[in-house]
Formats: structure tokens, sequence, C-alpha cells
């Protein structure tokens, strides 16, 4: 189960990080380091919220749930998402660093690191696209993302993009709830996709 966190206010300050699921090889006695790119690479974001009362800030008390993945939208301050159409998944069984997609407005333009979030089986999985990618003119796209697939997407899969989200566990760290007399509270956490 996933409980939608409130949409308003935004957050102060968002900033995503990647957990990179990659190998590094490093050679005990001097040589080149490699790294081997792998499944698994997911991103965290670190929230900061702008100091709220004490009774608006309880409705974001889903991030302290202790066994519920929470979803969040992915804000993109500046960005104008404009009107993608309905995108969707373009066939399933992909794998790699790309993804296939239909239902786009045709022309439409998905900018370098513009999120997008696909829904499979019920649960999110953010990505970001590496490059800017113009759909065609029957509104069809090949996204390069900065990270593999991680999930075996369907045919026909929902993808958002004009108010990408991301799901995962909260982690609330200590203080986060802080309180002045005055009754405002400065609250923080952290969204990290399970994988």
């Amino acid at each position: 189960m996933s409980i939608a966190l409130p949409d308003w206010p935004y957050p102060a300050q968002m900033t995503p990080r990647l957990i990179s699921g990659r190998a590094e090889l490093r050679p005990a006695w001097g040589g080149d380091i490699q790294r081997l790119n792998r499944a698994g690479s997911r991103y965290a974001i670190d929230v900061t919220m702008p100091t709220m009362t004490y009774a608006d800030a309880q409705d974001w008390s889903a991030i302290e749930d202790e066994t519920a993945t929470v979803t969040m939208q992915i804000v993109q301050p500046g960005l104008d998402t404009g009107a993608p159409g309905v995108p969707l998944v373009n066939g399933g069984a992909q794998s790699g660093t790309s993804l296939n997609l239909k239902g786009l407005t045709p022309y439409y333009v998905i900018r370098h690191r513009q999120w997008l979030t696909v829904t499979t089986s019920d649960r999110l999985y953010a990505y970001r696209a590496k490059g800017e990618t113009v759909a065609n003119g029957s509104g069809q796209a090949t996204v390069a993302l900065e990270t593999m697939l991680r999930a075996v997407h369907a045919d026909n899969d929902l993808v958002e993009i004009a108010v990408p989200r991301i799901e995962g566990f909260a982690t609330v760290p200590e203080g986060a709830w802080k309180t002045s007399t005055a009754g405002h509270v400065s609250l923080s956490f952290t969204i990290e996709e399970r994988g």
C-alpha cells in the first residue's frame, strides 16, 4: 500500500540523489578503475518543507508510517512540462537505458534531465531523461535514460510526464518535527525508492 502525500505546500527544497547500483572495480596494485553499469540504480529525494503551522504539518504524518511507502510529486521549478498527451510504454519487456513511448503529443519535447514516472503493477518508478528527445508526428519517442530500467514495464503502462511522482519509504531524521513555541514546524524527510 502506498500513501499519497499532499501536493501543497510545495517543498522549500528538494535534493534528488542517485542511489547507484553500479559495480566499481579498483585494482589493488594500480591500473584503471572500471565501472560496470547494472540495473538497480534508483533515486532518493531529500525534502525540506517550508515552515508550517503545527496543524498543517500533521497532514504530512504519513512519512512516519513504518510499513507503507509514500508518493510525492517531484517539483521541477521553472520547467513548463506543457501538454505531453497521454504517454504510455510502447512495447513490453524493454531493458537497458532507454524507454519507448507512445501517446505523446506529436513533436512534444522531453528535456534533458526531465523526470518521468512509469506505473507498473501499481508501483511507481522514477527516471530522468538523458538528453533531449522529440516525439515524432505519431507521438512516439525513444527516451534515453540516466539509469537502467529497473522493472519489466508492460505495454501500455502509464507514463507520467506532466506531474511526475516518486514512491518509496520515507526516512525521518531526528529533529524532523522541530516545533517552535509559536506553533511552527520545520519538517524534513527523505523518500528513497525501494529498488
